[in-house]
């Protein structure tokens, strides 16, 4: 994996590849002071035409509504081109949040 690093208002980022495309090793809080830098390096994940996107949130500490719509957004940017997003080890309040939001349903989530 590379180890591209971004970070601001909390948020690290860590971009590298792996075997199924772009892992993002996203850690700290994903709220509304950090969606932007998320949601740019989603983009910038898929513009450099990974056909699978990861966000890794196992070192999430905190993430609020406006980090579960970044999230979102990203799940239907890869739909849009035909790629995926995979949203894989979020902690349990997350886990909650999708399931009782039906985001479980949507999101391809891996523990």
């Amino acid at each position: 994996m590379n180890n591209d690093q971004r970070s601001g208002s909390g948020l690290k980022i860590t971009s590298g590849t792996g075997p199924d495309g772009v892992v993002l090793v996203v850690s700290g809080a994903l709220d509304y002071t950090s969606v932007e830098s998320f949601a740019a390096e989603a983009a910038r994940a898929f513009d450099g035409g990974a056909e699978c996107v990861t966000a890794d949130l196992s070192g999430l500490a905190y993430c609020d509504s406006s980090g579960v719509a970044a999230l979102v957004r990203a799940h239907k940017q890869a739909v849009r081109e035909g790629r995926r997003f995979v949203v894989r080890n979020p902690n349990t309040t997350l886990s909650r949040v999708f399931a009782l939001t039906g985001l479980d349903a949507v999101l391809t989530v891996e523990s």
